[in-house]
């Protein structure tokens, strides 16, 4: 082995280098900062005015005075400590808590669904996706491989191990092939009371298991067999191949999708071991044994062979698979996990499109989704390198009816991302190998595989799914809208305050009363509705009841809805009402004397305890009762 690049010169490297930015602010801090501002200003106007109305009442009092009294300066001081706490009070210095301890708590919850949030932005974004691009193997299925049926040198077989008339050269090609041409660090674990464990890549995994049934000892054979050359799987050749010598020069084996390696292969393999042509007959009803076991939701692979006289691994670069002789031919099942389907449909009763993006056979893929609920009447389901000829037009006519793409190539991935952002959708996806990098990396939300994902992919990921599930992914979703709603839950109760305090004190400078709330009282309103609102609101569960309604996108939606208005005037109108029916008729009813400590305490407490009932009405933000 020749080492040519380490560390951030190898490619891996340089992925992830790519991928190491500077956090920025999350797209609800943004906007919070800046209403934060608005709602800063405003309140510095206020602050303004009622200290410029408080000095004119001031100075024509001063004026009728007989004598100047230095101690009148004292009621400008007051004044100005008036100003300043309706300033205080106006400025929402409780927003950015709220949003911390709301996303503080949320990504601790979310770890018990199965999300390990990576990035604190993912929580919110997630909440807004319109759209979710998917895996297939893993994530919609179990990834628990078995080998169901097969074709082995012209008998079909549906029963494990099979019983075929097939003479035991070919049977050893088969299995010398299936422990041979796989990863030397994938194993299988048989046990005799539960289902076998697998170590490294199920499919092929899944492989060993029918070959240790059939009588094979998968280590043995590697363990006496020699290898000369190793050309492993990529998502690009959809095939891996293995070159090892034999008495009479080298064999190759190799193994991959059926269309794929169809098309190198010349000849076929016939139940005495013989060899003989392969012809379009012979293709063609391959062709379709392949297609039925597809279409029956298996993966499918073809197992190929090729006998050479010479070989030399430092000439042939290129793996030299061609002139194969069909040997396999073999039907894998992955059952859909049973949560899946009832996941994908509350992800579409929520606005959010579910595609499915995988390698897998197209009729596979398409047997699959229609199980999920992906594939719908009317949608339409393509391959990769059809998909891959497309222009970026020819692509946006086609992403509102796309709801499967088989066959594809990371690249493929990231172009559909690409596509999807370009139109205004907020895209998640999910991914688990090297190459699925860029497209996790471009998406509004990666979501990597916790089991079945490589570092590079979790590294380039917003959320880590810990049980590769969909239905975790649900999850994510529920818990981004939640976030969204506990913010501006805490927002209308925030502006509520903000706005029947600076409204009865510009009303109270304007009568010539002062402020009715003064400013030790205005400060500890402040500092107790700024905290503990934030911890109760903020830190609200999610309800299913969320999944119930188009998403909302956080990047371009505003933070206060018609509904949200509706509340915060109609409840500060409300309170103000009450606030100045104290201030100018209380003296009358409660007979206490007017401007006295006794009147104000009144007034205080009759805004604080508005403020608590406040807060259990602030529980809805988008109309309904309340739970």
């Amino acid at each position: 082995m020749v080492i040519i690049a380490t560390g951030e010169q190898s490619q891996w490297g340089k992925t992830l280098a790519n991928l190491n930015q500077e956090r920025q602010e999350t797209p609800l801090q943004k906007q919070l900062g800046h209403m934060a501002s608005m709602i800063g200003f405003a309140g510095l106007g206020v602050a303004l005015l009622v200290f410029i109305i408080l000095m004119i009442y001031w100075a024509v009092d001063v004026s009728e005075e007989d004598e100047w009294e230095w101690e009148n300066l004292r009621d400008i001081v007051d004044f100005f400590i008036i100003a300043v706490t309706i300033v205080v009070v106006a400025v929402p210095e409780g927003l950015p808590l709220a949003v911390t301890i709301s996303l503080a708590y949320s990504m601790k919850q979310m770890v018990k669904d199965n999300n390990l949030v990576r990035k604190m932005a993912a929580c919110e974004t997630m909440g807004g996706a319109t759209d979710i691009c998917s895996d297939k193997t893993g994530t919609l299925t179990e990834n628990k491989m078995t080998l169901e049926y097969g074709w082995v040198a012209g008998e079909e077989f549906d029963t494990i191990p099979p019983n075929l008339s097939v003479s035991q050269d070919v049977i050893h090609l088969v299995h010398e092939g299936i422990a041979i041409n796989s990863s030397q660090s994938t194993r299988v674990e048989m046990n005799e009371d539960r289902p076998p464990t697998f170590i490294g890549n199920k499919t092929e995994c899944a492989l060993l298991v029918f070959s240790n049934l059939c009588g094979f000892d998968y280590e043995e054979i590697r363990q006496e067999t020699p290898v000369t050359r190793v050309y492993s799987f990529s998502s690009a050749r959809k095939k891996m191949s293995v070159v090892l010598p034999t008495a009479n020069g080298f064999r190759m084996y190799c193994k991959g999708a059926p269309e794929i390696v169809m098309k190198d292969c010349v000849s076929v393999m016939r139940p005495d071991g013989k060899v003989e042509p392969l012809t379009d007959a012979m293709r063609s009803s391959m062709a379709e044994y392949q297609t039925a076991l597809a279409n029956r939701g298996l993966r499918t692979l073809l197992l190929a062979v090729r006998h050479m006289d010479e070989f030399d691994p430092n000439v042939e670069v290129e793996p030299p698979e061609h002139d194969l002789t069909v040997l396999c031919v073999v039907g894998i099942r992955d059952p859909i996990r049973k949560e899946v389907p009832d996941a994908v449909a509350r992800c579409q009763n929520a606005g959010i499109f579910v595609r499915m993006v995988t390698g897998d056979n197209i009729n596979t893929a398409k047997k699959i989704a229609e199980e999920a609920g992906i594939l719908t009447e009317g949608g339409l389901a393509m391959e990769g390198p059809e998909f891959a000829k497309l222009s970026d037009a020819e692509i946006d006519e086609l992403l509102p009816r796309l709801q499967v793409l088989a066959r594809s190539l990371p690249l493929d991935k990231l172009t559909l991302v690409q596509r999807l952002m370009a139109n205004k959708h907020v895209v998640g996806v999910t991914g688990d190998g090297t190459n699925d990098a860029p497209a996790l990396k471009q998406a509004d939300v990666g979501l990597a595989m916790g089991i079945a994902g490589t570092d590079v992919a979790k590294e380039a990921s917003d959320i880590i799914i810990l049980d590769d599930n969909f239905n975790s992914i649900v999850f994510s979703v529920l818990w981004g809208r939640c976030i969204f709603d506990n913010i501006r839950k805490f927002l209308q109760f925030q502006l509520t305050v903000n706005f029947s305090a600076l409204l009865v004190a510009f009303i109270g400078a304007c009568a010539q009363k002062g402020s009715p709330l003064k400013a030790i009282q205005l400060l500890w309103v402040n500092l107790i509705m700024d905290t503990m609102a934030a911890l109760a609101l903020g830190t609200e569960k999610p309800h299913p009841d969320l999944l119930d309604r188009p998403p909302i996108n956080i990047n371009r939606a505003w933070l206060l809805s018609n509904i949200m208005l509706k509340n915060i005037i109609g409840q500060g109108i409300y309170q103000v009402i009450l606030l100045c029916y104290i201030l100018f008729v209380g003296p009358m009813v409660w007979y206490v004397a007017d401007g006295s400590d006794y009147h104000y305490t009144l007034i205080f407490n009759a805004f604080v305890f508005a403020q608590i009932f406040n807060e259990i009405n602030s529980r809805k933000c988008n109309g309904g009762t309340l739970v």
